[in-house]
């Protein structure tokens, strides 16, 4: 589940990059856009903090 997660925040994050290189400074677009590019980059903070969380609790062998 974390893969898949992980794997749709970066298709997301180039995405949502690449349209902001031709947007003009001063458009909604381009202030929806970077809403949209913080948005996913903190899914993604999320995203990576919590298998490390689950992958540490494996490895030393806890529950819950």
């Amino acid at each position: 589940m974390g893969r898949i997660a992980f794997n749709i925040a970066i298709l997301m994050l180039v995405l949502i990059s690449v349209p902001l290189l031709f947007l003009e400074r001063d458009s909604a677009e381009f202030v929806i856009s970077v809403l949209a590019l913080t948005f996913t980059l903190i899914f993604l903070l999320l995203v990576v903090w919590d298998v490390r969380r689950q992958a540490k609790k494996e490895m030393l062998g806890e529950k819950g």
